[in-house]
């Protein structure tokens, strides 16, 4: 077993170089986005809140009066000429100063992302457009009026920017394998972990730092018991943030609940229709919104149409518990509602997955806000006590990893490593590279 804990201990640490850099990414780009609402409600109240009024204005309208704001005039055909006419009424030059103004510009290449329409009458409804693979952009129209209250850049724009940056921006597919492998390694990273901690004759004491051993012992200390602490919830969030990553999420997930029979009805849209397709479709989205909302779909909609021929207004209420998810999908054309799906008719692993994105973004309401905080905190707390333990202990000029074992690997670990290479292929072809990399010297020693 003494073999065991100092080959465990070394793929501990060479996990925990891997690791790092990924833990403090996720850490404060998590947490951005954590607090990204409340934070864009101060900074920019002008542009977030409305006096209410009795009756809001038509929702085509207000999609309207954003198209024309950012359109300038390209998009086509009658209903260009409407969200012109909206435009001018609109007071764009009141955007504020001090962020990007994209009113004038050419819609080539501009896609709305999605619509926010909240069922609060004191918010505005905010459309949220898109150049390419950049950070999208939102636009805050008055509902009570057709005026664009402004705009704010991408950067600007916190809960899109540190979304997307927590995603993997700007890399792209690449940025999201590698947040991928670092799911991976720190799941690892927190199994061999345990596995160092456990008590071995110390009972229930282990959970709580030694503070008469030394300053060693008590960093130590420190560092392990917080991740005991936290273990449950550490593997709750990397194994359901696999969901959200492009390989694994939208591969190999998608592969199991097809052949399982587990594929969501409900479907997904990714928005980004151009400016003129949404401007077209902005009646039908209107009288969807207003069907969806009299079968008492709640909550602020978010609002999306695709690009592809034929693709449906799809619409999902955010914010909301689990158990009051509703997903709407309607006729582009005509806006008839074609689908009504409610959490319950959701197959499992879908709802599991959409479970555990309510608790990544903490729709449980502030407490979820807090703990999610606290766990961003620990995480940061853990790579500063283990970079300081293993500084206190490296040999002096010398990278201090744990010595090679040559020793075999128990059968149990082996099949529980196998089986996490096999659900985590992006690992477990990273582990094979590593364990090649690793046999090369004795290859050539033997030769």
């Amino acid at each position: 077993m003494r073999n065991l804990y100092g080959r465990l201990w070394r793929w501990h640490f060479f996990a925990a170089l891997l690791v790092v850099p990924f833990v403090l990414w996720q850490s404060v780009t998590g947490t951005l986005y954590l607090w990204s609402e409340w934070w864009m409600d101060r900074a920019h109240p002008q542009l977030r809140f409305v006096e209410p009024a009795r009756a809001p204005l038509p929702l085509s309208e207000q999609i309207q009066a954003a198209l024309g704001a950012v359109a300038g005039g390209q998009a086509s055909g009658a209903a260009a000429d409407a969200a012109l006419t909206a435009a001018g009424h609109a007071g764009v030059a009141d955007a504020p100063r001090g962020h990007a103004h994209h009113g004038g510009a050419s819609s080539a290449g501009l896609a709305v992302q999605r619509v926010l329409l909240p069922d609060d009458p004191t918010r505005s409804t905010t459309v949220l457009f898109q150049h390419g693979n950049s950070l999208p952009f939102p636009v805050f129209v008055n509902p009570n009026t057709g005026v664009v209250l402004g705009q704010l850049s991408g950067t600007a724009w916190l809960p899109g920017m540190s979304r997307a940056l927590h995603g993997g921006w700007p890399l792209g597919q690449p940025g999201s394998w590698l947040l991928e492998l670092g799911d991976g390694w720190a799941i690892l990273m927190l199994a061999t972990g345990l596995y160092l901690w456990w008590p071995r004759g110390r009972g229930i004491a282990a959970l709580w730092p030694r503070t008469g051993a030394g300053a060693r012992v008590l960093l130590r200390d420190l560092h392990s018991c917080v991740a005991v602490w936290f273990s449950a919830v550490f593997l709750f969030f990397l194994i359901s943030a696999l969901p959200w990553t492009a390989f694994w999420g939208n591969t190999l997930l998608q592969a199991i609940e097809t052949n399982t029979g587990q594929s969501s009805p409900a479907g997904f849209s990714p928005g980004g229709a151009s400016v003129a397709q949404f401007s077209n479709a902005s009646l039908p989205i209107e009288q969807a919104v207003a069907a969806a909302r009299r079968t008492g779909v709640h909550g602020t909609l978010d609002i999306r149409l695709a690009p592809w021929p034929g693709a449906p207004v799809f619409m999902t209420n955010i914010g909301v518990l689990p158990s009051q998810d509703r997903t709407v999908v309607a006729d582009p054309d005509v806006g008839s509602i074609r689908g009504d799906f409610t959490n319950a008719q959701i197959p499992v692993i879908p709802r599991l997955v959409a479970l555990g994105v309510h608790v990544h973004q903490a729709d449980f309401g502030p407490v979820n806000v807090w703990l999610n905080t606290a766990f961003a905190a620990s995480l940061i707390w853990l790579t500063v006590t283990g970079i300081l333990s293993w500084w206190n202990r490296r040999p002096a000029g010398k990278l201090g990893a744990p010595p090679k074992v040559t020793t075999g690997i128990p059968v149990t670990v082996q099949a529980i490593l196998v089986a996490a290479c096999v659900l985590m292929p992006l690992f477990g072809a990273s582990v094979l590279l590593i364990l090649l990399a690793e046999s090369i010297p004795r290859l050539h020693a033997h030769g």
